[in-house]
């Protein structure tokens, strides 16, 4: 089986083919806030063990090729005790990414900040003691 490269790749140029074998999904890596713009990713390896998560703000895209030539497009996200199916667009034709690029991104923005701001409570929780 040839393992996929491991290198940060544009979502766009995999999006028209199936996933390589032996992998979960794109975990996304980089993400412009620009609609359509750079939407980058690492492939993340089929885990060993069912219970193995993403990880607090980790974001997964997989796809499945449909009958019809388009493509079932699934997002993941990692939160701080379990991942959750974040969005799924069924059926996408031609580069899809453009279509999912907003929904990343505001999902990442959004843990990012809900991040910040619970850290930022935990600092004032603890300057009160």
């Amino acid at each position: 089986m040839n393992q996929p490269a491991t290198g940060l790749f544009p979502v766009r140029q995999a999006a028209l083919r199936p996933m390589p074998q032996g992998v979960r999904g794109a975990l996304v890596r980089e993400v412009s806030p620009h609609p359509g713009d750079i939407l980058r990713a690492t492939w993340h390896p089929t885990p060993a063990a069912r219970r193995d998560r993403l990880g607090p703000g980790a974001l997964l895209l997989a796809w499945t090729p449909t009958p019809s030539g388009g493509m079932d497009v699934t997002a993941h996200l990692g939160l701080h005790t379990v991942d959750v199916t974040l969005a799924t667009w069924p059926n996408l034709h031609g580069d899809w990414s453009t279509t999912v690029h907003p929904t990343v991104y505001e999902a990442l923005a959004l843990h990012a900040a809900l991040r910040f701001a619970t850290k930022a409570l935990s600092c004032a929780h603890q300057g009160d003691g």
